[in-house]
């Protein structure tokens, strides 16, 4: 009988959808978490475990009969991939999550299956980052192990900003931040689904809006992107590629990519789903089942779920935190009066410390769009943007 494991980490905005979709697919399930919240949450059937330590003899034996293993979050990927082992069960490696995790480990592979090749070196200090951009003129500076945006900024040799390169790197040892030369085009985000090493594509994101320079904070995706099938077949087959020699396995796919010249540009890929919320936006208007069922179901079965479409685009927009702060209000209704949102979410509580980018991890929320034409889902989310004015009090 096949049992899938959830390893839920504590303030995951996802545990809730994936405990639904297994249960109205009737799925056996168990929960292992780091969060005393989600254990009162979620009463039955729940593991509460502390993710920094070893796995020990007690809690394997708890979980015996699991033959599936599949983290819920980012912050959930090295234990679960750590039981997944323990267990000889169907999910991802360790060996192959750190790597996939490890910016310049992966930069490496990237570079083996890309005709894009950039160089990348660890920094340690402010002299490492000049003599790299002494070179190359342009670069991002990454943490090494980071996630999304957090702590990600464009540098550039005849601008660099000092004092936010000490604030980030703080005179770091031990490689834990790398720099990577800047290559510059439109992103693009492919969620899809590994089985036996088989990557299949659920959909791929147009990012239309441009960050703001000099940070990477997220702010709109838009799918289904308007990409050839030829293109998109040639980006599936060398993300397949990339996924291979990271070691990965079995599980969801987050790719984030570049397309430059006809040729594809890998940023990072992530063995899970699209962070955040943002797959609400898919299941809300895309797909006749939510992303969770699609997952669970083909992950458990190792068939891929055919995909049913409701509406020709759905779009999310990530709420970005403008400066540091206390959070106050932001304009709710007029958000949801924008023309074509269908939905939003503020996932910040007033009197919140939050922090701007490149120090921030948090978005105020997201707001889902869906119609029959693209250019009104976008316009839909630029104005809930525009719209939103958020307060935040020093």
């Amino acid at each position: 009988m096949k049992k899938v494991l959830l390893v839920i980490p504590e303030n995951s905005y996802k545990s809730n959808d994936f405990v639904i979709a297994a249960k109205k697919m009737k799925l056996k399930f168990t929960i292992i978490t780091d969060s005393e919240q989600v254990s009162t949450e979620f009463s039955d059937n729940i593991i509460v475990t502390d993710f920094t330590q070893d796995i020990n003899h007690e809690i394997l034996s708890k979980l015996k009969d699991i033959t599936h293993v599949l983290p819920v979050d980012h912050s959930s990927l090295i234990y679960a991939s750590k039981l997944r082992d323990s267990l000889s069960s169907v999910g991802n490696s360790n060996s192959s999550v750190v790597t996939s995790m490890d910016k310049y480990l992966s930069r490496k592979i990237f570079n083996d299956v890309s005709n894009i090749k950039i160089k990348h070196n660890y920094v340690n200090s402010l002299k490492d980052i000049e003599t790299f951009l002494s070179i190359h003129n342009v670069g991002v500076l990454k943490p090494t192990n980071g996630t999304a945006s957090n702590k990600v900024i464009k540098l550039e040799s005849n601008s660099i900003q000092t004092e936010s390169i000490y604030e980030i790197i703080d005179e770091c040892y031990d490689n834990r931040f790398i720099i990577e030369e800047f290559v510059d085009g439109m992103e693009y985000a492919f969620e899809g689904m590994l089985i036996n090493s088989k990557l299949y594509r659920f959909t791929i994101f147009d990012k239309p809006l441009i960050f703001a320079e000099p940070y990477f904070e997220e702010s709109i995706y838009i799918a289904p992107s308007n990409l050839s099938q030829e293109t998109i077949s040639k980006i599936t087959l060398q993300l397949e590629n990339a996924t291979k020699k990271l070691g990965l396995e079995n599980g969801p796919i987050h790719a984030e990519f570049k397309i430059i010249d006809n040729e594809l540009f890998i940023i990072e890929i992530n063995p899970r789903m699209i962070g955040g919320l943002c797959s609400r936006c898919l299941n809300f208007g895309l797909f006749k089942q939510s992303q969770e069922e699609l997952i669970l179901s083909s992950f458990i079965s190792s068939k891929f779920k055919n995909i049913e479409l409701l509406n020709k685009y759905v779009g999310v927009l990530m709420l970005p935190v403008p400066k540091t702060g206390l959070f106050k209000s932001i304009n709710l209704d007029e958000i949801e009066a924008v023309d074509n949102i269908s939905s939003v979410e503020i996932t910040v509580s007033k009197d919140s410390k939050l922090q701007m980018p490149p120090n921030g991890e948090k978005y105020l929320g997201f707001a889902f769009s869906q119609g029959e034409n693209k250019d009104d889902v976008l316009s839909a989310l630029k104005q809930a943007l525009e719209v939103s004015s958020p307060v935040i009090h020093d």
